[in-house]
């Protein structure tokens, strides 16, 4: 059966002739344009297709290509970007100025959305001057290596996105695409990275060139060595989590391989009374801290908001309210989205003292509470009222003290309302599709 279902998915994924020659065609073009540029300026700069389109490692459907600008290592970083992007932008009148480590165009050119990177042209990944210096260096080591497993690549990439687990960016903290490069050229085919990934545990070093620089820690769940950087781990991206979830959907497609791990169903955005049920069936109680989004990109915004989240379920667990699952959620408003076991607790709570046997700062207790009694731990306490009996209340008080990060924290600090139960649906339909995988909710 593998080899009848790979074909299917294949089918589905492979680009089409047209596709590729289309791809081809607008590379080149955009490759010319900076170049003739360039040379009109008497830069010593030349462009370069980098990337799944340039590896023949993408998916169909894809609709962007990554173009690099070459600048010689000795350009002072300012002139790089200055020059660069007005090279870029010779590619397209339609263009939109981006930021990661420096500036960067993305041109929308005959309906292609074309990124235009500088970068630095060293003479090897041990000498870069930015991050996006190692692409180039990427792009020689898998096209020398590929062979022909470019379609084995494809098998792999649609089965990470198929049960959740691709994309290195911070919002998804997944599989990037030269990492699924990386293990089918280390296991030979997707078969090879399944079959080994199903027995992966935490801390699994994978270093293809047997190079990898000893004084360098990595704390990483899964490591693989860059073929071309021996210092850097290209899975680092990759969250505990989303690993074990791999190493899951590996054992799982072993045992019964069908289509669904690659194309799984859409989930079906949450509804109210099935929410209101779900709820009501759990004895649990859903939260939501809501607030604008801050504008900053996503890698930015979403350590913020993990961060946030982190000191919310810490506030709450300090306080006795316990929550059973969080996650966070963004588009145009962000969310803390907390699914509560305990949200009320009684109207008082015990205050410990000191141990019995600490004489001295036993006396001084008992002058502040004379009401202290001992514990079966021998401890002295005194009951006291309890000053937030619902997590709302400890929340709307302590917010804002919370280690939310410097964006969220600005955006918080404007405002921010708490939703709950099926409330939380007024932030939308994306919102609800969100809330079926996030409350892991029975298919019907």
């Amino acid at each position: 059966m593998p080899d009848e279902l790979f074909d299917e998915v294949l089918a589905r994924i492979r680009p089409s002739a047209a596709e590729e020659a289309q791809m081809r065609s607008v590379a080149r073009e955009a490759i010319d344009k900076v170049d003739a540029a360039a040379c009109a300026e008497g830069l010593d700069v030349y462009a370069l297709h980098v990337g799944s389109t340039a590896r023949d490692t993408w998916l169909k459907g894809k609709k962007d290509i990554d173009i690099f600008l070459m600048f010689p290592p000795e350009t002072p970083r300012e002139k790089l970007e200055e020059d660069g992007l007005r090279l870029a932008k010779a590619v397209s009148p339609r263009y939109e100025e981006r930021y990661a480590e420096h500036p960067y165009l993305t041109a929308l050119y005959r309906g292609l959305d074309v990124d235009l990177v500088p970068c630095f042209r060293v003479k090897d990944a041990a000498h870069i001057q930015s991050a996006v210096d190692r692409s180039p260096f990427h792009n020689q080591y898998v096209q020398k290596n590929i062979d022909a497993k470019a379609d084995q690549v494809r098998l792999l990439k649609q089965f990470t996105r198929g049960v959740g687990v691709y994309g290195s960016e911070l919002r998804t903290q997944g599989f990037s695409g030269y990492l699924c490069e990386l293990l089918v050229l280390k296991y030979g085919s997707f078969m090879g990275v399944v079959e080994h990934g199903s027995g992966f545990r935490r801390g699994k070093v994978i270093d293809i060139e047997g190079h990898m620089d000893r004084s360098v820690e990595h704390a990483d769940a899964l490591v693989v060595i860059d073929p071309v950087d021996p210092k850097r781990n290209v899975a680092a991206a990759l969250s505990e989590q989303k690993f074990c979830e791999f190493v899951d959907a590996c054992r799982r497609f072993l045992k019964a391989p069908s289509i669904g791990f690659f194309f799984p169903p859409p989930p079906e955005p949450m509804k109210k009374g099935a929410l209101e049920g779900l709820l009501a069936s759990r004895g649990t109680r859903l939260v939501a801290i809501t607030f604008k989004t801050p504008d900053i990109v996503e890698d930015t915004l979403y350590p913020q908001l993990r961060k946030a989240e982190e000191s919310v379920v810490n506030l709450l667990g300090r306080h006795e309210f316990k929550v059973y699952r969080s996650d966070v959620w963004s588009s145009d408003r962000s969310a803390v989205v907390l699914e509560m076991l305990v949200w009320e607790l009684p109207a008082i709570e015990r205050h410990f003292g000191p141990p019995l046997y600490e004489r001295e700062h036993c006396e001084k207790f008992i002058e502040k509470y004379p009401g202290a009694y001992i514990t079966s731990s021998c401890r002295y306490a005194v009951d006291m009222p309890r000053r937030y009996d619902t997590a709302n209340e400890l929340i709307r008080a302590r917010l804002t003290s919370c280690g939310l990060g410097k964006n969220v924290a600005k955006s918080v600090a404007e405002g921010f309302d708490i939703m709950q139960n099926e409330n939380v649906l007024e932030l939308g339909p994306e919102f609800a599709v969100f809330l079926t995988k996030f409350l892991r909710a029975p298919e019907n």
